[in-house]
């Protein structure tokens, strides 16, 4: 039989080939399954799965469907450029996923934003925090069957979507941090937008856990379904609240505080059973934590620049406000040569960003570490073994984001 080759392979570097659907199965009974890209998958992304009855003997992914191609097309703009390419990979959480790329490029530059700039960085963050939970938390309803869910995690979405336009002028992707700062400082009634949207959210929440997290049947779903172990989670390099979700305490808000983060106080949602329903009870306290840091930001924000003045000074021509101003800036300052890395602790977990700088205005390369990628071996195996109507419970207890993982 003609050989048909498999495009992805957990084990990296190497090319997955099948002889024929057999050799999928290792042999034994069991019939192959396309789950995805189209219904019933999500977000396209195709898995092999095979189910002797319906019981999950093996998956096989295949991402790769919304590549973004970051690492490449980064390697050919301008550093200032890198910000609004970089957060399409998760339009949700833009805010933490270009964290890591502007704490890089500061480094690169010898930039360091001024107080009130950090402590709107940690705002914005986690506000957009609570927002992917929120989105995440509305899918898995969906895929449960919980169309109610889904429409009243949508809705709180939006809320939140308003308040980040009268912030950052976007709704979704805001491009909000630039190296040595933030675009946009907030006024008096953006700061009374945000402390509203938080008293709506906790009391939309109440309703929100009732409806669904105390339903009994969302729970029996959830209980029990796609464990690994502390031990698992470990070996396969899971990041973020599904590693936490199976008793790893780790936070890269905690171990290595940026920008404000050191200041607030919070804790790190940690639970023990590392099932479905730990991870999206995780997620559900997360939410809480996130708006205690946003409230103890409001509090706190200091006065002052949110731009380092040093950039400015580059060219006094371009010192005006707004965001033109900020970016003719950065085409009078180079990027020292060397390599930079930085970590940020983004919704889904830690995300990496390693830049190489020849001194030029393009880095020569970027590489670009997002925790759906990270959380994709353990998705799949936490499916294995367990009953493919479960499947659909065990995928978005993971969050997973198609164009996240395909960066």
């Amino acid at each position: 039989m003609q050989k048909t080759e498999w495009p992805f392979n957990l084990e990296v570097g190497r090319t997955f080939f099948v002889q024929s659907e057999e050799e999928l199965r290792g042999g034994g009974r069991g019939l192959t399954l396309v789950v995805g890209p189209q219904h019933p998958g999500s977000g396209h992304m195709r898995l092999f799965v095979v189910v002797d009855g319906d019981i999950i003997v093996d998956v096989v992914p295949d991402p790769g469907f919304v590549h973004r191609g970051v690492e490449k097309l980064a390697e050919n703009r301008p550093y200032w450029t890198l910000i609004p390419l970089v957060e399409k990979a998760s339009i949700m959480d833009s805010m933490n996923i270009t964290y890591p790329l502007v704490l890089a490029l500061e480094k690169a530059l010898g930039l360091e934003p001024p107080p009130r700039a950090k402590y709107l960085r940690v705002l914005m963050a986690e506000l957009s925090r609570v927002r992917t939970h929120l989105y995440d938390l509305a899918l898995l309803g969906v895929f449960l069957g919980h169309t109610t869910a889904f429409m009243w995690g949508f809705a709180l979405m939006d809320m939140y979507a308003e308040v980040f336009a009268k912030i950052a002028g976007a709704r979704t992707t805001i491009a909000y941090p630039v190296p040595g700062g933030v675009r946009r400082d907030v006024k008096p009634d953006h700061v009374e937008a945000v402390r509203r949207l938080l008293e709506v959210t906790r009391r939309k929440l109440k309703d929100f856990k009732t409806l669904f997290l105390d339903n009994p049947v969302t729970k029996a779903r959830l209980e029990g379904v796609g464990i690994v172990d502390a031990k698992k989670t470990a070996e396969l390099g899971v990041v973020g609240p599904f590693a936490r979700a199976s008793g790893i305490d780790y936070d890269v808000r905690k171990v290595h505080p940026y920008d404000a983060y050191g200041d607030v106080d919070f804790e790190v949602v940690v639970e023990k059973d590392g099932d479905a329903w730990a991870r999206t009870l995780v997620r559900w306290s997360e939410i809480y934590e996130s708006m205690s840091i946003v409230e103890q930001v409001l509090k706190a924000l200091p006065e002052g620049d949110v731009i380092d003045q040093a950039l400015l000074f580059k060219n006094p021509e371009y010192r005006r406000e707004g965001v033109g101003g900020v970016l003719g800036v950065y085409t009078y300052i180079y990027p020292e040569p060397g390599e930079y890395l930085a970590v940020a602790e983004a919704t889904r977990g830690a995300t990496l960003v390693h830049l190489w700088a020849t001194g030029l205005q393009r880095v020569y390369r970027m590489r670009f570490v997002t925790p759906s990628w990270r959380n994709l071996r353990a998705m799949v195996e936490a499916m294995k073994g367990g009953r493919l109507a479960d499947m659909p419970a065990v995928y978005t207890s993971f969050g997973y984001f198609p164009p996240e993982a395909d960066r």
